[in-house]
């Protein structure tokens, strides 16, 4: 999923010759970079990768979180922009690079999932989560972990070495050899809008931000 992106932006690097090695050095590497950078924030700015959705509108959803996703194995780290949408059934997670370059739209519903690239290439039928552990090597269950968010799904029900805070809020629990790890924005027990994510196994570590939570 998020090699995807990574790939799209090192090959944009490379067309443009602006690789570390050499034209990242000095003021003229500098100038590069912010050209780059400047670049994406127009293109965030100025257009969308994807046309509406008419399976999921946005102005339809019911829940919506944004923020960032890290993502950390000994040989490979990267960061994805991420909206989560959802109404009932029906989900639509659209991810891109930090410089805005690409982006990824997965949506569906309980019966079935499409990937979107925004080079206009499209994968239907997907089963999400064999199509993460074959793009990322390993095993995430995609769609119940975004049910965990409201603190109720199958994964918590079933955890194990659940521990909470000083408020009783779930604040860590095990599954299927995944630690999950919650963090709160605000120091209220009635509060459940969550702030961070963290998600470990062996040696893969995910954090997900959040900038906007509404459940």
């Amino acid at each position: 999923m998020y090699i995807s992106i990574w790939k799209i932006v090192k090959k944009l690097y490379e067309r443009w010759g602006v690789s570390k090695s050499r034209n990242f050095q000095g003021p003229i590497g500098l100038f590069l970079q912010s050209l780059i950078v400047g670049a994406g924030v127009f293109l965030v700015t100025s257009c969308q990768f994807f046309p509406e959705s008419e399976l999921l509108p946005q102005e339809e959803a019911t829940r919506t979180y944004q923020g960032r996703i890290a993502f950390k194995q000994p040989d490979q780290s990267f960061v994805t922009i991420f909206r989560w949408l959802e109404s009932g059934s029906a989900f639509q997670l659209t991810l891109r690079d930090r410089l805005a370059l690409s982006g990824v739209r997965v949506q569906g519903n309980e019966n079935q999932a499409t990937v979107e690239y925004s080079n206009g290439d499209k994968e239907e039928d997907v089963d999400l989560d064999a199509w993460i552990e074959h793009n990322l090597g390993i095993s995430l269950p995609f769609k119940e972990l975004w049910k965990c968010l409201s603190l109720t799904c199958q994964l918590i029900d079933e955890g194990k070495q659940r521990e909470y805070d000083s408020y009783g809020r779930l604040e860590q629990f095990s599954s299927d050899r995944w630690t999950y790890k919650f963090s709160y924005k605000e120091n209220d027990p009635d509060s459940k809008t969550l702030k961070k994510l963290e998600m470990s196994k062996d040696d893969t570590e995910i954090r997900i931000f959040f900038t906007k939570f509404e459940n």
